[in-house]
């Protein structure tokens, strides 16, 4: 219910950013008054003074606008972008928050939020495999990417200004949405966005504060070892702020690591993706088994891995749901144990 609740309140800062639009300013300014004699008959005089109002609407513009993106490289966006590409599902949700989901003409197959997106646009392709034909048909005036798309860079740039983005944490999320928003002059509906997210940060926190901090395991894939986030990610910040001490924390970006290395750092809690290839279960045949996470019935799957994967406004969901996993007894989360069979 909270979840949906928190959704329902970003959908409203959409709305009212639809409603809102573009900006302007209306100056009202009084010009010098003027005295006109009136000369009735039977030599009456009246004197009557007229004062002028005089009003000036003025439309606000920022542009051109520069920035520097995640890559380092400065982009000058020359006017208001009307035809944007986005190349990652999570540029095309900050788009949406922000308001500004109408400027959207093209995104990729695995966009899904908000629901029904993909109607009346065109899929472009795949998030590391964009179809730069189809691209280049849609004659966009802005392209948006993440680092994934830097080996296209210089073909796309033949297409339109492109923006890197890519935040490593939750503080440049925020300042990747502010910045989206400046780049599609919807600035005050960004920040409209980022305060709430703000809002519920900064609650998960306080009620975290007193709790002692419980190791915790993040597996986010079962192929070739079991992959994690360490330092520099999103992931790791979220443990972090939800009150959880990252077992990998020393480990830089996402990385493989094995059984062993696992067992030996012995998680309290494992959060399981809900994508990544195991289920709870399955890990009963494997070293985990050994660990507090199972011996305790600590060990969770993930409800949306979108939640946590996608460096957008509903990562604030994905935050919520693993101080739950954390901190049941806080949030008052009743969970499931799931325990394993574990000999001594």
């Amino acid at each position: 219910m909270k979840k949906a609740l928190v959704v329902l309140f970003l959908a409203l800062i959409v709305f009212m950013s639809g409603c809102i639009g573009t900006q302007t300013t209306t100056l009202t300014t009084t010009a010098p008054a003027k005295t006109v004699t009136i000369t009735e008959t039977q030599e009456k005089t009246t004197t009557i003074t007229v004062t002028q109002t005089v009003t000036t609407t003025m439309v606000p513009t920022h542009y051109p606008l520069t920035i520097v993106d995640s890559a380092g490289r400065k982009v000058t966006i020359e006017k208001e972008p009307r035809r944007i590409v986005s190349l990652a599902p999570s540029i095309t949700e900050t788009l949406y928050f922000v308001g500004a989901l109408d400027k959207v003409v093209g995104v990729t197959k695995f966009d899904d939020f908000p629901p029904g997106v993909q109607k009346g646009r065109t899929v472009i392709g795949g998030f590391s495999d964009p179809n730069l034909e189809v691209i280049a048909s849609l004659k966009p005036d802005l392209i948006i990417g993440t680092s994934m798309h830097l080996k296209y860079l210089d073909k796309l740039q033949g297409i339109a200004p492109v923006i890197i983005v890519d935040p490593r944490d939750i503080n440049e999320i925020y300042k990747w949405i502010i910045t989206l928003g400046k780049v599609v002059n919807r600035e005050e509906e960004a920040k409209g966005v980022v305060n709430y997210m703000k809002a519920i940060i900064e609650d998960v926190e306080a009620k975290v504060a007193n709790s002692p901090r419980p190791k915790v395991f993040v597996l986010l894939s079962y192929w070739n070892g079991y992959w994690t986030a360490g330092r520099g990610t999103f992931i790791d910040s979220l443990i972090s702020i939800a009150g959880g001490e990252n077992i990998f924390h020393d480990v830089e970006g996402w990385k493989a690591v094995s059984a062993e290395e696992i067992v030996a750092r012995n998680p309290d809690v494992i959060i399981i993706s809900y994508h990544a290839g195991v289920k709870p279960g399955d890990l009963c045949d494997t070293p985990l088994a050994k660990t507090n996470a199972f011996k305790n019935g600590r060990v969770y799957v993930i409800s949306d891995d979108n939640l946590i994967s996608r460096a957008g406004p509903r990562i604030v969901l994905g935050l919520e749901e693993i101080a739950y996993f954390i901190h049941p007894e806080v949030f008052n989360y009743a969970y499931q144990p799931r325990t394993c069979t574990v000999s001594s």
